[in-house]
């Protein structure tokens, strides 16, 4: 099964971007409703996201979620390793009994390909900010 904490916390990250810009109140409820999941696992995730410094949250009847800083200064990595930091491009199998070459070496050869495959999610998630996100949205809403 996969993690979807990474795109969830995306979701909820653009989704309060788009409506800071438009002037709408964001909440764990309206986020919850939107995701399809229950305001406790929204929260939880938001709670992560706002000791990384990515959001912020405020209380009350003019409360909500806001971004903490500018879309342009977020990175998809940052949200990356605040909901998931040990993240990895896959699990690697045990080896129970070393037998042959293969079975003997596929842990090196899977830690180097995993290594250089968690590198290149880096990379990518890094150049790219929440602004991109947006961006890229429009153009794709654009485009139909």
């Amino acid at each position: 099964m996969a993690d979807t904490r990474f795109p969830t916390a995306l979701q909820i990250v653009v989704t309060a971007a788009i409506n800071e810009r438009q002037g709408v109140r964001t909440t764990s409820s309206t986020l919850a409703d939107s995701l399809e999941t229950n305001s406790s696992f929204v929260r939880k995730t938001l709670s992560t996201m706002a000791k990384a410094g990515i959001i912020s949250a405020s209380e009350g009847a003019q409360g909500g979620i806001k971004l903490a800083k500018p879309a342009n200064q977020i990175t998809l990595q940052m949200v990356r390793d605040a909901t998931t930091p040990d993240a990895r491009a896959w699990a690697q199998r045990d080896v129970s009994q070393p037998a042959c070459l293969v079975t003997r070496n596929i842990g090196g050869l899977s830690e180097m390909l995993c290594s250089k495959a968690d590198d290149a999610i880096a990379g990518v998630l890094s150049s790219m900010t929440i602004e991109d996100c947006l961006n890229e949205l429009h153009r794709l809403d654009t485009s139909r």
